[in-house]
C-alpha cells in the first residue's frame, strides 16, 4: 500500500509543475503598455510633379514608447505594424503598399539597435501585420521602465500619387507581440500626408473659334485640295490646374451642309501648327506639327497625354486645317458648314471640358457659271453582255444625253470616279469601255468632239469656242461601246459598276 501511495503522489506534483509552467509563459511582457504619436511631417507634402514622382521621406515621422511596469522580462519581443485601411482623402484612396516605414534610432531606454539587431530597412506596409522589430535583446526591470523609438515613413512617388489634392489619412495599429506570437498591447495612430499637386485638371475649361477659312474658286483648286494655316484657334484656361497627362481630342458633329448638298468630314484633317501663347512648349507637351488628324463624327486625338503641366496661364494653340481635293468638292457654290467639338481629359481619361462652334469652306468656283445636265436617261447606263455581243463589242447609244450651257468658251471633261469597273473583289479597267460623243445638231459649227476610252484621269471629250451664240447651249450624242472580243470581258459575271462624271471648266 504504501508503494502504490508513493506513486500517486510524485504523478500529482509533476502536474502542478506542468501548469507553473504555462502561467509563467503566458506572463512574458506582461506590464508593458504601448504609446507613440506623430511628428509634425504631416506638412512635408508632394506640391509638383517632380515630388509626385520622386517620392519624399519624413524623417523620425512616427514615435513608439514602451511603459514598462516592475517586475518585467520580455525576451524575444516584437514590434509589428498593419494600415487598418487605405490611406483616405474622402472617397479616393491610395494603397498602403506604397507607403514603408523604418526604424530610424533608439530615442530613449537602455537596449540599442545593435543589441535589438534591428536595421534601417524599410518594411512596406499592409492590412495585415507586418514586422518592425524582432528584437534579440529583452525588456526587463530594473533597469529599463520607458524607452522610444523613431521611425521615418516614406511614401514611393508615382502615379498612385495623381489621384487629386488633399490631405490623405490612415490609422496605423503598432502591436507589441511576446517570445510566444501573443499580443501584449497595442497603439492606434493617425498617419497622413498632403498632395498638392493635383492632375484632376479641375476647374480647367477650353474654347475654340475658326480664324482662318478657304474658298474654292477653280476646277483646279476643287481637285488639288488645300491646306488653311491657322484655321483653328483653341484657348486653354486653366484657372489654376497643374494638370499633365491630359488629352485633346476633336470630332465633326456631322457632314459640311449647304442646303442639300453635303460633304463628308472624312475629307478634312487638323494638324498642330504651334503654341502662341502660355505654356508648355510643343517639345514639352510632346506633340508634332507633322501628324496629321483625319476628322469623323468619332472622336480622334490631337494631343495624347501631354508630357508637361499647364503653368496656370492661359494657352492658346493652333491648329492647321487640311482639305482634300478630289470629286467631293464637285458641289454647287455656296457656304458649307458644320460642327466641331474639342473636347479635354484628364490623364485618368476623365472628361473635363468640351466646346462647339461652327467650321465652314466656301465653293465658288468658275465651273458653275456652266450647267452640265445628264437627260434622256443618261444617267444610267446598262452594257448587258452576252456570248454574242463579248465576240462582237457591245453598244449603249444616249441620243441627247448631254446638254451643256455656257456663255463663254470651255471645255468638258469626262473621268470615272474609279479607276476600274467593280463587282464585289472583281473588277474591269474602265478603259475596257469607249465613250463617243457627237453633236446632235450640225448647227454648233466650230464645236470638236472626241472619242475617249474611259479613265479616272481628266480627259477633254467637247471643245467649245463659244464663237456663235448657237454654241452657247448644246446638246450632245453619247455611245458606250466596246471592242470586239476583248479579252478583259471573258470569264467574268456580275454586275461592274463605275460612275462617269462631266465636268465643264472654262478655256
Amino acid at each position: 500500500m504504501k508503494g502504490s501511495c508513493t506513486i500517486l503522489h510524485a504523478f500529482c506534483l509533476a502536474i502542478l509543475l506542468l501548469v507553473f509552467c504555462e502561467i509563467r509563459v503566458s506572463a512574458q511582457c506582461n506590464g508593458i503598455s504601448l504609446n507613440g504619436g506623430i511628428g509634425g511631417a504631416v506638412w512635408n507634402s508632394f506640391d509638383t510633379y517632380s515630388d509626385i514622382l520622386a517620392g519624399e521621406t519624413f524623417n523620425e515621422f512616427i514615435t513608439i514608447q514602451y511603459n514598462l511596469s516592475a517586475p518585467v522580462n520580455c525576451p524575444g519581443w516584437k514590434l509589428k505594424v498593419k494600415a487598418l485601411s487605405n490611406f483616405s482623402n474622402g472617397s479616393v484612396t491610395i494603397n498602403p503598399q506604397y507607403v514603408s516605414l523604418r526604424f530610424n534610432r533608439v530615442d530613449a531606454g537602455d537596449l540599442t539597435a545593435s543589441a535589438m539587431g534591428v536595421t534601417n530597412a524599410y518594411v512596406p506596409l499592409s492590412t495585415s501585420d507586418v514586422t518592425l522589430i524582432n528584437s534579440n535583446a529583452a525588456f526587463a526591470t530594473p533597469p529599463t521602465y520607458y524607452a522610444a523609438h523613431k521611425f521615418d515613413m516614406m511614401v514611393q512617388g508615382g502615379n498612385h500619387l495623381l489621384v487629386g489634392s488633399g490631405t490623405y489619412t490612415a490609422t496605423l495599429r503598432f502591436t507589441l507581440y511576446n517570445g510566444s506570437d501573443q499580443a501584449v498591447s497595442s497603439k492606434d495612430l493617425q498617419a497622413s500626408f498632403n498632395v498638392v499637386y493635383s492632375n484632376s485638371c479641375a476647374g480647367a475649361a477650353i474654347s475654340f473659334y475658326q480664324s482662318a477659312q478657304n474658298s474654292f474658286t477653280s476646277y483646279a483648286q476643287q481637285m488639288s485640295g488645300t491646306t488653311v494655316t491657322d484655321a483653328i484657334n483653341l484657348q486653354y484656361a486653366p484657372s489654376g490646374a497643374t494638370c499633365r497627362g491630359w488629352t485633346l481630342k476633336v470630332r465633326a458633329s456631322g457632314n459640311f451642309v449647304n442646303g442639300a448638298n453635303t460633304v463628308s468630314p472624312n475629307f478634312f484633317s487638323l494638324r498642330f501648327n504651334r503654341v502662341v501663347s502660355g505654356s508648355p512648349s510643343a517639345a514639352n507637351i510632346g506633340v508634332s506639327n507633322t501628324t496629321v488628324v483625319p476628322l469623323s463624327t468619332a472622336d480622334a486625338v490631337l494631343i495624347n497625354s501631354s508630357g508637361d503641366s499647364f503653368n496656370g496661364s492661359n494657352t492658346v494653340h493652333r491648329f492647321d486645317m487640311l482639305i482634300q481635293g478630289g470629286n467631293h468638292l464637285l458641289v454647287p457654290n455656296g457656304t458649307y458648314t458644320t460642327n466641331l467639338i474639342f473636347s479635354l481629359y484628364n490623364q485618368a481619361n476623365q472628361l473635363i471640358s468640351t466646346t462647339t462652334n461652327t467650321v465652314v469652306f466656301q465653293v465658288n468656283s468658275s465651273i458653275s457659271s456652266f450647267t452640265v445636265v445628264l437627260q434622256n436617261s443618261a444617267n444610267t447606263v446598262d452594257m448587258i453582255f452576252t456570248p454574242a455581243l463579248y465576240i462582237s463589242g457591245a453598244s449603249v447609244s444616249k441620243l441627247r444625253g448631254l446638254k451643256v450651257t455656257g456663255y463663254n468658251g470651255h471645255q468638258i471633261l469626262v473621268k470615272t470616279s474609279t479607276a476600274n469597273l467593280t463587282s464585289g473583289a472583281n473588277t474591269i479597267p474602265v478603259s475596257a469601255v469607249n465613250l463617243e460623243t457627237t453633236k446632235y445638231t450640225s448647227t454648233a459649227a466650230g464645236i470638236v468632239c472626241y472619242t475617249r476610252s474611259l479613265s479616272a484621269a481628266d480627259q477633254i471629250i467637247v471643245n467649245n469656242p463659244v464663237s456663235d451664240h448657237t454654241q452657247q447651249v448644246v446638246e450632245y450624242d453619247l455611245r458606250y461601246y466596246t471592242a470586239p472580243g476583248d479579252s478583259r470581258f471573258s470569264s467574268q459575271s456580275g454586275v461592274f459598276t463605275t460612275s462617269v462624271i462631266f465636268v465643264a471648266i472654262p478655256n
